[in-house]
């Protein structure tokens, strides 16, 4: 979700800086105040998303994270259970080396040769687990961004807004006057759309 609140809040900045050209490139809409501050064109609509709010309300972010960790789950109690089986393994192993359990040396070397290609394929099939699982998390932000950026072209056909800005908490809307966030409307068609599919 940090990586979809991080590509979210780029295409922010980006709208801002096109907003900004726009509003500073002469056109005859803007004025200025004799103060010297900018004002926003009076026609410009406006409005934001709190991103934190619509995954957390989205049935379909919801659906896809909670698959998403219960996979995660089942990986760690798959590693937790190999672990375990390598522990036992080489405390028998220490027990067998230090009672004379070897018949010669290079069985000693055998197993413990054999032990270290064990814990090295642990590692590696952690290391699986933890790449295979920041793809996942890439393509579930993938998806819900399609998702919402898909129905939000929709949505605007009838709506005309300008702008549609992203925020989390502590984002970059600090201040917004009631009628701007348009979160709740928006989860609530996402949710009716995802309902009929």
């Amino acid at each position: 979700m940090k990586n979809l609140s991080i590509g979210l809040n780029v295409l922010l900045l980006i709208a801002v800086i096109v907003l900004y050209i726009l509003h500073f490139s002469g056109s005859s809409k803007s004025t200025s105040s004799q103060d010297g501050v900018a004002t926003v064109n009076a026609d410009a609509k406006i409005v934001y998303i709190n991103m934190d709010t619509l995954l957390n309300k989205y049935t379909q972010s919801r659906e896809l994270n909670e698959a998403f960790l219960k996979k995660l789950e089942a990986n760690r109690t798959e590693l937790n259970v190999k672990a375990k089986n390598l522990d036992r393994e080489i405390a028998e192993f220490q027990h067998k080396a230090e009672n004379g359990g070897f018949l010669t040396r290079e069985r000693a070397e055998q197993a413990q040769t054999e032990l270290l290609i064990k814990q090295q394929n642990l590692q590696k099939l952690q290391q699986e687990m933890s790449e295979n699982a920041q793809r996942e998390q890439m393509e579930i932000n993938r998806k819900l961004y399609d998702a919402i950026t898909n129905f939000l072209t929709d949505y605007n056909k009838s709506r005309g807004y300008q702008l549609i800005l992203s925020t989390t908490l502590g984002g970059n809307v600090l201040f917004a006057q009631d009628g701007f966030n348009i979160t709740n409307e928006v989860v609530n068609l996402l949710n009716a759309q995802y309902q009929k599919k």
